[in-house]
């Protein structure tokens, strides 16, 4: 798999299953079955020609479009690895594009790795992921992103109201059960490394959705009562546009409201100096 990673990002021209298979010494059988896992992960595309090359979880890592240089850039990183210091919760930083999700930057904390997906790697996502992103978009495509998983425009303003009013979006998982969030954590802690196999991927998908299923809006934040609180999400703007967000892993099942408000600071400044960094 990494041998036919590092060949595609050396050529600009797609390449077919036969011609990776002959370059690389490997049967087409076995090929065409690497292929397939690496566009189910979003490392590689298809194109129309039946040519495979890298898809948007490589090009993330390196550049934000064509002939662009890397954006996660050592400055970036050290931006990531204060705040993990500062607040004890890994960070990870996201880029959305459509429907899926693409970690580029990563950093793990002292007491917990980040839970799921690897550096590189993406994912489908939905409402009310995304959230920190959408709330920069317009009227239009905030309703496209709330309307498809079937959320009202009541539910869809709540959501997006936090990000304007606190600068970022605040998420809590699904269950009802708060210890849920510290369960899941040390599960994906464990798995992490193993989502390219695609049954450990699919099972750690649901629990990623199950994680951040829920977000906050600005009546369930004004309490004093501690709260479960899985992540938190900023936005981070680059040459003019919202297209990634900063993500701290909280991945707790009670945190204190005066804490809520440090985690929250702590983040819209990181992000508000990577997006100065950009």
């Amino acid at each position: 798999m990494v041998e036919t990673i590092q060949l595609l990002s050396e050529t600009d021209e797609p390449r077919t299953i036969a011609q990776i298979a002959d370059t690389l010494g490997i049967t087409r059988p076995t090929m065409s079955a690497i292929l397939a896992e690496l566009d189910s992960a979003g490392w590689v595309v298809r194109d129309s020609s039946r040519g495979y090359r890298v898809g948007a979880a490589v090009a993330g890592l390196s550049r934000s479009g064509p002939g662009e240089s890397s954006m996660v850039t050592p400055d970036v990183i050290a931006v990531m690895e204060e705040l993990a210091a500062e607040t004890g919760c890994g960070t990870t930083l996201s880029r959305f594009t459509a429907d899926r999700m693409t970690v580029v930057g990563k950093v793990h904390s002292q007491t917990r790795p980040v839970p799921g997906l690897g550096l590189g790697q993406s994912l489908t996502v939905g409402y009310p992921a995304g959230a920190a992103v959408m709330a920069m978009r317009g009227e239009d495509e905030q309703a496209a992103w709330a309307g498809a998983h079937g959320a009202d425009p009541d539910r869809r303003h709540g959501v997006l109201d936090v990000v304007r009013a606190l600068g970022y979006a605040a998420y809590r998982p699904a269950s009802s059960d708060a210890s849920l969030v510290e369960s899941l954590a040390d599960l994906l802690g464990a798995v992490g490394p193993m989502l390219i196999d695609p049954a450990v991927r699919r099972s750690a998908t649901r629990q990623l959705s199950e994680l951040s299923s829920r977000a906050y809006r600005l009546d369930d934040l004004n309490t004093r009562s501690p709260l479960p609180l899985s992540y938190l999400a900023a936005p981070v703007a680059q040459r003019g546009s919202t297209d990634y967000e900063l993500q701290l892993g909280v991945l707790r099942s009670a945190v204190p409201a005066a804490e809520r408000t440090d985690l929250g600071r702590a983040l819209v400044e990181a992000g508000s100096r990577v997006s100065a960094l950009w």
